[in-house]
């Protein structure tokens, strides 16, 4: 075991390869192998696909190296990823710490899918694969679609300081970690090193758009204003038609009709604009939208025009199921913003 190196940096992949992104994610570790990793920048993943796990080191090695057995593993088990972490972080040690997490996301609902698709990482069981750590992680990097979203920062902004990830569907090979990787060591921690991810996912939006850093030490304030948003529209039901009039002309993040409710995902700080600017809303209702688009702007960096922060805002009824899901959430513990919801949805007909 090597010491920890000044300004080094240890990057933990845990990406679940299901049936369709089997070809994708070995690919992606592949780019970085080709690429290259700098001294001070030591990468190792643990891919899961078919029902069975295989971890590989990427750093120094023209092409991903075994390490170990492959052996039969569930990757949608917290104790999976607490186990791969906890190694990585004993074996490797860094003064700085990155966590990749790769396959498919669904924002709110989790990421991180078995090989069938059946089931994923809920985000309570995130925080807490997360949690429990030797090291706390500078930052957590999601690459999968649809994870730049308020209910996640709420949940994660207990287990990291930064976080990574898009508002949209990732494509292809997903966000550049190759090009991001050779920048590491110049980075003095995850402020820099999420900067610089978004940074190297400029330009690449036919690969991964809408990728935005969020500085989750900053996230209480942006929480606290937000649940006074939904409490101004709490004591707004009349405005309700006018709100979601503004949520259905809002662009889609998320492409494919036939997934929602499920990913009715907006970007926060452009429906907060909407909002604000219209004047037959409340003052006070209008005032506090103004507000949180401010804080969205002062926590986000997007490698595009969006604001950098989605969050859930179906424009029909959510169903009971994804209720459930919902009520499990941090964000709906500590704010009101899922009363909200309800309250806006309450009038709606199902598509």
């Amino acid at each position: 075991m090597d010491a920890a190196r000044a300004n080094s940096w240890t990057v933990l992949i845990y990406t679940s390869a299901s049936h369709d992104l089997e070809k994708a994610v070995t690919q992606s570790l592949e780019e970085i192998t080709r690429q290259g990793t700098p001294q001070d920048v030591r990468v190792v993943a643990q891919m899961g696909s078919q029902g069975s796990v295989q971890r590989y080191q990427l750093h120094q090695v023209v092409q991903p190296r075994p390490l170990g057995e492959r052996r039969p593993a569930d990757m949608t088990e917290p104790e999976e990823l607490q186990r791969f972490l906890g190694w990585g972080m004993e074996k490797y040690p860094a003064e700085h710490y990155a966590i990749v997490l790769g396959g498919h996301g669904a924002g709110f609902a989790g990421a991180v899918t078995d090989s069938q698709r059946r089931r994923m990482i809920s985000l309570p069981d995130l925080e807490k694969g997360l949690g429990e750590l030797p090291r706390r992680p500078d930052l957590v990097v999601f690459n999968t679609c649809l994870m730049a979203q308020a209910e996640v920062a709420s949940q994660l902004h207990t287990v990291s300081d930064h976080l990574v990830a898009s508002q949209s569907e990732l494509r292809g090979l997903g966000l550049p970690l190759a090009t991001w990787l050779q920048q590491l060591p110049n980075l003095a921690g995850g402020s820099q090193a999420a900067a610089q991810l978004v940074q190297a996912s400029e330009g690449l939006s036919e690969r991964a758009p809408a990728v935005a850093s969020i500085d989750l030490r900053r996230w209480p304030q942006l929480q606290s204003s937000l649940d006074e948003l939904a409490g101004r529209i709490l004591d707004a039901p009349g405005s309700a038609p006018r709100l979601r009039q503004h949520i259905q002309q809002q662009p889609d993040l998320w492409p494919h009709a036939q997934d929602r409710p499920l990913v009715d995902q907006i970007d926060l700080a452009g429906l907060c604009r909407a909002w604000q600017n219209d004047r037959q809303l409340p003052e006070d209702l209008r005032r506090q939208a103004g507000q949180v688009g401010l804080l969205v702007s002062q926590l986000c960096r997007s490698s595009q025009e969006t604001g950098g922060l989605s969050a859930y805002l179906p424009d029909q009824s959510n169903g009971p199921f994804i209720d459930q899901i919902y009520a499990r959430l941090r964000f709906a513990r500590e704010t009101r913003w899922d009363e909200a919801l309800q309250s806006l949805s309450s009038g709606l007909l199902d598509h």
